[in-house]
């Protein structure tokens, strides 16, 4: 079913705009919920929407080594709030299907295989092709706190920049993203 959703979303903007028009994002993560202890990974796209919103569906998983065994695919929201340099802030909202696989062991009354969530949270990123990112959620079914950092590549990003010197060669900058520039 999740599946099912994600490769819709990315259908719908691959068909409506086009691969080569459209500078869209993939990437992955890694995770850390710091009331259960436990560590995880997770997949990205990143659709921008114009340069101050952008659509992210996401799929993250936590392997069973943990106390919680569970995966979680959502789309979030990222509203980007100021840019200092090439670092860009942003608040986000993410809403997802939490199958929560060992929920048997809690003794929380709500506890159940099935689980939809809400996370809100802020986060920085650069406007490079490849981009690292650091996020801070909180959980406001489960009243918990996660760490998400990872690297994001954009397909269709600028290459050289268009600046100059003094001596007026042109030189180059670091690849910055044109949905962000």
């Amino acid at each position: 079913m999740v599946r099912k959703i994600l490769i819709s979303i990315l259908f719908i903007f691959v068909v409506n705009t086009g691969i080569k028009a459209q500078s869209f994002g993939i990437g992955l993560s890694g995770m850390y919920n710091f009331q259960t202890e436990s560590f995880g990974a997770g997949v990205r796209l990143e659709f921008p929407l114009g340069r101050a919103v952008s659509l992210v569906p996401q799929f993250n998983y936590y392997p069973s080594f943990n106390k919680i065994y569970e995966y979680y695919g959502g789309v979030a929201l990222h509203l980007h709030l100021f840019k200092i340099r090439s670092w860009r802030f942003y608040v986000l909202a993410h809403g997802a299907y939490n199958a929560w696989i060992n929920y048997e062991t809690s003794h929380m009354k709500d506890a159940s295989y099935s689980n939809w969530d809400f996370e809100a949270g802020a986060g920085i990123t650069t406007t490079w092709c490849l981009r690292p990112f650091i996020e801070y959620r909180y959980n406001v079914k489960w009243y918990e706190t996660a760490l998400h950092a990872g690297l994001i590549y954009f397909f269709n990003c600028g290459g050289k920049g268009n600046g100059s010197n003094r001596r007026g060669k042109k030189k180059y900058k670091i690849m910055h993203c044109p949905a962000y520039d």
